[in-house]
């Protein structure tokens, strides 16, 4: 990662805003009540890493960043809404008896609802966000980003970060859950670009746990298309 000073990587400043508690955060619970409105309205949310920057961190203290340098753009990107996110029932079962004896497990439905979409799957531990040079994607975009976040602060609510997917390929190298969802992901939106924007690239980014989603997904990617 670049020096976090500064916005001079266009790469590094996305995979950073994937974050929470982050100078240009792009997670919606980080937003300030105008911003939630605006994506919510179904339009894009507009940063500029151009800018200079003083931010006040959760924990009182607050950083300078000066604005980058040189960037696509100008600096200027586009945080585009989910319009698939939605809240998923949370399902479990319940044991009733048989007829002829022992049980059987029946579904049903929870009080409780989790966060779920083509770019969030809050069960899964897994945040994406996909970002445009251009406020609408259209024939116009030429750089467009998917931003995937890395592991959160190690808690309870993060296990799937650290267990199910960090200790998962450490251990087993295997193709982790997130990368499953970051695939998916990619794919949608290629075919999306492929109808809206189809001279836009399509660029992925992300830090720690971030990039290792990220670079599994791409190569599942070629791997589908050899």
């Amino acid at each position: 990662m670049n020096d976090l000073s500064n916005f001079n990587n266009i790469y590094a400043n996305l995979a950073e805003s994937a974050y929470n508690d982050r100078p240009n955060p792009f997670p919606y619970e980080s937003l300030k009540r105008k911003k939630k409105n605006i994506l919510n309205s179904g339009e894009s949310l507009q940063f500029d890493f151009s800018q200079d920057t003083t931010f006040k961190h959760s924990d009182g203290n607050e950083s300078f960043v000066k604005g980058g340098k040189n960037l696509p753009n100008k600096g200027v990107v586009y945080l585009q809404p989910d319009k698939t996110l939605h809240a998923e029932p949370i399902k479990s079962t319940y044991s009733v008896p048989k007829v002829n004896g022992g049980y059987e497990q029946v579904p049903y439905d929870t009080l409780k609802t989790y966060q779920k979409g083509l770019l969030t799957d809050e069960k899964a531990g897994f945040n994406a966000y996909f970002v445009t040079d251009t406020a609408k994607l259209n024939g116009d975009t030429r750089e467009t980003y998917l931003a995937i976040r890395g592991s959160d602060g190690a808690s309870i609510s993060s296990l799937n970060d650290w267990v199910s997917n960090d200790a998962n390929f450490a251990l087993t190298n295997t193709y982790i859950p997130q990368a499953k969802l970051a695939n998916l992901a990619l794919k949608e939106k290629i075919k999306e670009l492929n109808t809206k924007a189809p001279d836009a690239v399509l660029n992925v980014t992300g830090h720690s746990l971030g990039a290792m989603v990220s670079a599994q997904a791409v190569a599942k990617l070629y791997q589908e298309t050899a």
